[in-house]
């Protein structure tokens, strides 16, 4: 897998990877990333001679004590991939997130208007190697149903790429009592 493909993987989603925006005073991370969102992003490295689009769907859902965020990825190459976040609240503003990739822990603060997220995952180099980068997420509202995520991602402290990501939510379909038991689901 090229290193920028898993880098852009690695990085959309967070957050990437959202649904109906960053959050508020009062909300918490479930409320910010429930239903579903398509976002179009950007990968750059000049380190690694790389500027990559793609587009990311995200699903957010409750489910057994965590909060679940699935993202569906379509890169301008038309390379596909998907990665299952999984979050656990682990005090008022913070929880850890897992992932397929994920070294470990994702340790996330929800602080007023602005999500951090904080996490290692290893990644493999254009030789197959194994690669381990830090992401550093800042997840903001941008409007009433838009987010943005700007990520920046660095190998031993130094930056070597960041992630640019604009989320819209997609509006919930009432498809009458299915509709509401969709709704309820999520």
């Amino acid at each position: 897998m090229k290193i920028a493909h898993c880098l852009v993987v690695a990085l959309a989603l967070l957050v990437s990877s959202a649904g109906s925006g960053a959050a508020e005073t009062g909300q918490t991370l479930e409320d910010a990333f429930r239903g579903q969102a398509t976002g179009v992003g950007r990968f750059k490295s000049r380190l690694a001679g790389v500027d990559r689009g793609f587009v990311v769907t995200t699903s957010g859902r409750g489910s057994g004590g965590h909060f679940v965020l699935d993202q569906a990825f379509r890169f301008d190459n038309g390379a596909l991939d998907r990665r299952t976040w999984r979050f656990k609240k682990t005090g008022p503003n913070t929880y850890i997130g897992t992932r397929e990739d994920v070294v470990g822990t994702a340790k996330v603060r929800v602080d007023d208007d602005v999500i951090r997220m904080s996490y290692d995952l290893i990644t493999r180099g254009k030789n197959g190697s194994k690669l381990q980068l830090h992401f550093e997420d800042t997840i903001r509202r941008s409007g009433r149903d838009t987010i943005v995520n700007n990520g920046v991602i660095s190998m031993l402290g130094m930056t070597v790429g960041s992630v640019d990501v604009a989320f819209k939510r997609q509006p919930l379909r009432r498809r009458g009592k299915q509709g509401v038991e969709e709704l309820a689901r999520q």
